[in-house]
């Protein structure tokens, strides 16, 4: 960012009016933020604040457009110059919540994010304040209050306005009209779950539409060659996306996105479906009446975690399949052998990197002085990754000169990283999930560990799940030993690369056709519960169909 103006005496009027050529620089900033040039419109932000250092909305811009490009750092001071002019403003206070949360300044995100709720805060003041507690919180309980606090005031008026659906004649065992609504059919994570799932529904048993809303590339049109109803939504506003799935008659309505970027709960907040079930996108519970079932499985959801969703629990054999990147090398060797030092590499996002994690991390380098640590981190910079990760590296303890902070890279050379890396090592308490089954296809252990809340649990029930439990931590101190033991003895290192991939190809997360199937006759076994007039209800594929018709 170009260096900020002096900001002039605050106790001058912050809402003078504006002249012509900033009127006219600020319409087309916004111009330029809405055909996504953020450059360019950054430019016009920094040509407002050279003529009126004090102009509210163009710091708020600023630290918008940095908060997008995850330059945090630079974020924050534009963030705050906007909340010295005028301290009330839910936005930038989210804004800043949000950036102090991805530098490690958890608990001042927590303050920033309460005080922009209790000021009066839209929904997306109101999820992020959920997001932050959810992630700073490991107690699921209170997550669940923190969602239903959103859902309470955003989603659920909506719902019970819904107009209800007719059972009447509808047949359990008709070929079901199924709906995917998601942002996230491109370059992401959820496509690795979902292309298979696309590849192997049953078209005697299912029509499959999908509602996309995000942006698109070279793995959509992959997709989208997969199924035979296809909607591109993202000019459709929410209203008129609701009206299209009602007309579209969708039996069982499947969110992929939870609360993350582009999602569209608002829609099935509405009731667009008779039956509406999420999945995969987000691990917590979303906090709304409307959303009717969770699809999960044991590991992610044990018994007595039902009082944790706001959701009913669909249980599958295993929550998801995993279609790894075509033409990844397999190293078993491990780097150590060839550099003469071993390097751990972290893969998850800086938000998940703790500066109590940082501590762990500093006391495996400690007791192995030769050890390299790589951080890989989400930024899209070396700089802005750099600027995130080196003062809490430093204050963690950790040597700065034996450990590097990557930003984020292409997929294709993301998933060369094994061939410098000799061991991955998880995140606590927000673990990996899909970085986690990309390691592991690379042939990287991974030291990971245990915990009770599903989203904080997925490596480890990931590794527990395809027989590498043996790589799960109980506590910190295990932590740190698992690591130390992994890089002591090249020759197992080097047997235990080698088990990473056929563990994971061999497992049930990479049997395609029976988890389409299952994942069917969840579907099925929903419709069939709607259609017998009962509220949703806690279930798995035990069931039938007569069943699921019956009274409880």
């Amino acid at each position: 960012m170009p260096a900020s103006p002096t900001l002039p005496n605050l106790t001058d009027n912050a809402t003078a009016p504006a002249s012509a050529s900033v009127a006219a620089r600020m319409l087309e900033a916004k111009q330029c933020e809405a055909r996504k040039d953020l450059a360019r419109a950054l430019l016009c932000y920094m040509d407002v604040l050279a003529q009126e250092p004090r102009h509210i909305e163009a710091w708020c811009a600023v630290g918008h457009i940095m908060v997008l490009s995850q330059d945090w750092q630079k974020a924050i001071p534009a963030l705050e110059i906007a909340l010295q002019l005028r301290p009330g403003q839910p936005h930038a206070r989210r804004l800043m919540a949000l950036a102090m949360l991805q530098v490690g300044r958890a608990d001042e995100a927590r303050a920033m994010i309460e005080e922009a709720a209790r000021s009066g805060g839209d929904a997306s003041v109101w999820v992020l304040r959920a997001s932050i507690l959810g992630t700073i919180d490991r107690d699921p309980a209170r997550t669940r209050v923190v969602f239903e606090d959103w859902g309470r005031r955003f989603a659920d008026p909506l719902t019970r306005k819904s107009k209800p659906f007719s059972r009447a004649g509808q047949d359990p065992l008709r070929r079901l009209r199924i709906g995917y609504v998601t942002a996230d059919f491109r370059q992401h994570s959820v496509a690795f779950f979902m292309r298979p799932v696309l590849q192997h529904h049953d078209p005697a048993q299912v029509e499959v539409h999908v509602y996309s809303s995000g942006p698109t590339d070279a793995v959509t049109a992959q997709l989208q060659a997969l199924v035979p109803h296809w909607h591109d939504v993202r000019e459709l506003d929410d209203a008129a996306l609701y009206h299209k799935i009602r007309a579209d008659r969708v039996d069982v309505l499947i969110d992929l996105s939870g609360h993350t970027t582009g999602n569209r709960l608002m829609v099935f907040a509405g009731r667009a479906a008779p039956v509406q079930v999420t999945w995969l996108g987000f691990m917590q519970t979303l906090g709304m009446q409307a959303m009717d079932w969770r699809l999960t499985d044991w590991g992610a959801t044990p018994a007595g975690h039902e009082a944790f969703y706001t959701e009913k629990l669909f249980r599958l054999a295993c929550l998801a399949s995993y279609c790894p990147p075509p033409d990844v090398p397999l190293r078993a060797r491990p780097p150590m052998l060839d550099n003469g030092f071993p390097t751990l590499i972290s893969l998850n996002n800086s938000v998940k990197v703790t500066d109590a994690m940082l501590r762990v991390w500093a006391r495996v380098l400690a007791a192995r002085p030769d050890a390299q640590l790589v951080l890989m981190v989400k930024e899209t910079n070396d700089e802005a990754a750099r600027a995130v990760m080196q003062p809490r590296i430093e204050a963690a303890g950790l040597p700065s000169e034996r450990v590097a902070v990557l930003s984020q890279l292409p997929l294709a050379d993301f998933m060369k990283l094994a061939a410098f890396a000799d061991i991955a090592v998880d995140t606590a308490p927000l673990s990996g999930g899909t970085t986690t089954m990309h390691a592991l296809w690379m042939g990287l252990p991974v030291v990971a560990l245990n915990a009770v809340r599903a989203i904080d649990a997925a490596s480890a029930r990931t590794l527990q799940g395809i027989g590498l439990g043996r790589w799960v931590a109980a506590d910190e101190d295990a932590y740190v030993a698992l690591a130390l033991d992994l890089l002591a003895d090249a020759d197992r290192l080097e047997r235990e690369r080698g088990a990473a991939r056929a563990a994971l190809q061999a497992s049930v997360l990479m049997d395609y056709r029976a988890r389409t199937t299952e994942l069917e006759q969840a579907l099925r076994l929903m419709w069939a519960n709607h259609v017998g007039g009962h509220a949703p209800r806690a279930m798995d594929l035990g069931w039938d169909v007569a069943r699921a018709m019956a009274k409880a």
